[in-house]
């Protein structure tokens, strides 16, 4: 037995105004045109719905009879923020021992395309994930920057692997505006 898990960003879908039905039948025919397994039945109270949103499209050529539309792959490709995200992170960072070198400083070089590779693989069908993880990333350079510890932030490739954005959601971009926080 193989087992699927599918991560689904309720907020996201209803930005999209669909429900998780909706979402799960374009999940379902996006798996069947990539001739993946999906064990979900499409249901076809949705489908009209759909249809009229261009989310997805009639197509009697295909196996279940439905491909993905312009909006159905829209929420799928998204737009790829990875040069926006690389140019924010710093290139090295100075330490009590020298400068320290974090992310290459090409984008092209091997290792730019490495750090996009993995960028692909963690931001792959979540959309939104891409803006989150540059607006936390910027909360963590302003706050390292503000109490001097530049100097300790993570390597670009470390700092996607272990997904260090989470740490960042929920703390406040300017900490001054917040009542929660109290100075000890």
């Amino acid at each position: 037995m193989v087992a699927l898990f599918v991560t689904i960003d309720i907020l996201e879908i209803g930005k999209l105004k669909l429900n998780i039905n909706e979402y799960l039948n374009i999940l379902k025919i996006r798996h069947n045109e990539e001739n993946k397994s999906f064990p979900y039945e499409l249901d076809l109270r949705f489908i009209p719905r759909l249809i009229e949103d261009e989310f997805i499209v009639s197509d009697d050529l295909i196996k279940d009879g439905f491909s993905l539309g312009p909006s159905g792959k829209a929420m799928f490709e998204g737009d790829d923020l990875f040069k926006e995200f690389f140019a924010l992170y710093p290139n090295s960072v100075e330490t009590g021992l020298g400068r320290r070198v974090i992310s290459a400083r090409d984008p092209n070089s091997i290792s730019g395309k490495a750090t996009h590779d993995l960028w692909k693989r963690v931001t792959k069908n979540k959309p939104g994930l891409q803006r989150k993880i540059i607006e936390c990333l910027k909360r963590e350079l302003n706050q390292r920057r503000l109490d001097n510890s530049l100097g300790f932030i993570q390597g670009i490739d470390t700092w996607l692997r272990q997904a260090t954005w989470e740490k960042w959601e929920d703390i406040p971009d300017d900490k001054k505006s917040s009542s929660n926080y109290i100075k000890l």
